[in-house]
């Protein structure tokens, strides 16, 4: 899983920044206090753009209803469209859709200090290499969340311009004023990469699932998506709102995240009322009665769950490499050699070797009560 470059609390009170880079690994460290103020501020930096952000919270908070949240647009900060806010009250997911604007820039370049920034190669300082920013900041502050976990939802993951320049032996790197451009690279990986997740029906990258909604069944249900990377809500209709149930053994429900199953461990039914009037579960209003949440992917860092990542990597390198050959000029970038087969062979050779291996990654899916 691709962790932030960078993730900062502005602590007003102690007029400085805290790296929260514990908060990036998949082993999280004591959980730390953010937005105690609401001249506090959190900065989640990345060198890719990323449409959404997960946070794994160990205490909730109560702030305002909408918190701020804002991107730099190269040369101010700038409210994101958001899709679903987040309000940091518990564990959950903030998505918005992104702007066309946004640009990467040194975090001491836009805001007034850098008291303990990372230098060098951590992207945060004028030494180092400029990051896609979002800024978080509050209004009111009633409790304090506190943060043990978070990680973005990456434009992009299964390869990256400079792996695909390097397979092309280009002269150069993709850049702004290349043909193509990196922008234009990373729209060609995208859209490789939906191709791939939705053939294979799995993925290597976390994806967000918003209240999806199912048939009610006294055994369970199995999630349309699998592995469950985080499940994050399970509520059922009752005759008047959506219920939210409790997860565990010895509560309403309990998740494998491995095969996406999620077996009831409670007799739940229609209250009398509703039931004397006609109503079941999956007629009328209590069709799909079940309502869920939940993140779902392969974690690439989990040796034992993750199977098959670099063979993803190569085929989603090669899909794009043969895009670019075929959809743009490379004269200027390829280099010419005394190679015994032409560019167009070796095109044909990547995708008929990519689809094949495309195949062995897709999944078959089975129901087990």
């Amino acid at each position: 899983m691709i962790p932030w470059d960078s993730l900062y609390l502005w602590d007003s009170s102690a007029n400085g920044y805290v790296d929260l880079g514990f908060a990036a690994s998949d082993i999280p460290g004591t959980a730390t206090a953010i937005m105690g103020q609401t001249t506090d501020k959190l900065y989640m930096g990345l060198d890719r753009k990323f449409p959404a952000a997960f946070f794994d919270l160990d205490t909730g908070g109560s702030y305002n209803t909408t918190p701020d949240y804002e991107y730099y647009n190269g040369s101010a900060w700038a409210n994101l469209p958001l899709i679903k806010t987040y309000e940091f009250d518990a564990d959950g997911v903030v998505q918005w859709r992104m702007p066309s604007d946004w640009s990467t820039v040194l975090l001491a370049g836009v805001e007034n200090t850098n008291t303990n920034l990372k230098s060098g190669s951590a992207g945060d300082t004028t030494s180092g290499t400029a990051r896609y920013w979002v800024r978080v900041s509050v209004s009111t502050v009633t409790t304090t969340a506190t943060l043990s976990r978070s990680y973005p939802f990456p434009s992009y993951a299964y390869t990256t311009p400079t792996l695909i320049s390097q397979f092309l032996q280009l002269r150069a790197d993709f850049s702004a004023t290349t043909s193509p451009t990196k922008a234009e690279v990373e729209a060609l990986i995208q859209r490789n990469e939906s191709r791939i997740d939705r053939y294979s029906t799995k993925s290597w990258k976390p994806n967000y699932r918003h209240e999806e909604l199912y048939e009610f069944s006294r055994h369970g249900l199995v999630l349309k998506r699998q592995p469950i990377l985080k499940f994050l809500e399970l509520a059922i209709w009752n005759g008047s709102d959506y219920r939210i149930l409790t997860e565990g053994r010895t509560s309403d429900y309990f998740v494998d995240p491995q095969t996406g199953i999620i077996p009831l461990t409670r007799l739940l039914s229609i209250p009398f009322a509703y039931t004397r009037g006609g109503g079941s579960w999956g007629q009328g209003e209590f069709k799909r009665a079940i309502r869920c949440s939940y993140i779902w992917g392969t974690d690439s860092d989990d040796s034992m769950y993750n199977v098959g990542y670099g063979q993803v990597e190569d085929i989603t390198t090669k899909f794009v490499a043969a895009d670019i050959i075929t959809n743009y000029d490379y004269t200027t970038l390829i280099p010419q050699g005394t190679d015994r087969y032409s560019l167009e062979q070796k095109v044909s050779q990547w995708r008929e070797s990519s689809e094949e291996r495309l195949e062995e990654l897709r999944a078959v899916r089975v129901w087990v009560p």
